[in-house]
């Protein structure tokens, strides 16, 4: 679910035993996301591992953040959900793993502090455009972040470094400026990402190596970030 809240008139010591019995029930192979909560105007507690509302705060235990676990993806199912997603959208799959790196460094768990989630960071009205009824769900994820990177790219004619901007930025502001903005944190983001972009298609064509070269997808530029 995109954002998962419980709403009680109990005591906050129930709940609280919930969630330790939650991460003890867990396995060990788990991903960890911080719950935040607040108490509404009525005396309703609000719990979310979402903080999208500013009276969202951690919520802390004896000094330690409280936190929902659940079982990690396995690198293997990662990567055969990138390779599908790229073929079925035309997305070179070196630049879904270069937008995941950055965003995420592959963790399925992520949340920025703007409520941006999973391993391509999707902000919640963006998952829900895209239909998507779990974006902390790998291959979901995976699916909205591919197709949305799709959609950038045919934006921007194919222009990577804008298509890139655009998805850290917004793509009203790109498309305002038919440049790459300037934003310290966004052109910084462009070059980390063409950075790994650069990393993994050659880590592709060393595994391509029996091949002279490597085809070209349709609906990408090649351009440096210079």
């Amino acid at each position: 679910m995109i954002r998962e809240i419980t709403q009680t008139t109990g005591r906050l010591t129930s709940l609280l035993g919930l969630f330790f019995l939650v991460m003890c029930c867990s396995g060990t192979n788990a991903v960890a996301e911080n719950i935040y909560s607040f108490i509404d105007a009525n005396g309703v507690p609000n719990f979310s591992n979402v903080p999208d509302d500013p009276r969202y705060k951690k919520l802390h235990v004896l000094g330690q953040p409280v936190v929902r676990l659940k079982p990690a993806p396995s690198a293997q199912m990662v990567r055969q959900a990138i390779a599908d997603n790229s073929q079925q959208h035309r997305v070179d799959p070196a630049l879904v793993r270069a937008v995941i790196k950055a965003e995420s460094s592959f963790n399925a768990g992520a949340v920025s502090r703007k409520g941006a989630m999973g391993l391509m960071q999707l902000m919640p009205q963006t998952a829900l455009s895209l239909h998507l009824s779990n974006p902390y769900d790998p291959q979901q994820n995976i699916s909205g972040g591919v197709r949305h990177l799709r959609y950038l790219l045919d934006r921007f004619q194919g222009n990577v470094p804008l298509a890139l901007a655009a998805y850290n930025a917004g793509e009203t502001r790109v498309s305002r400026e038919s440049r790459i903005p300037r934003i310290g944190e966004t052109r910084e983001y462009v070059r980390r990402v063409l950075r790994y972009y650069k990393d993994y298609r050659q880590q592709d064509l060393r595994t391509l190596a029996s091949s002279e070269t490597r085809p070209r997808i349709a609906g990408l530029s090649y351009v440096s970030s210079n």
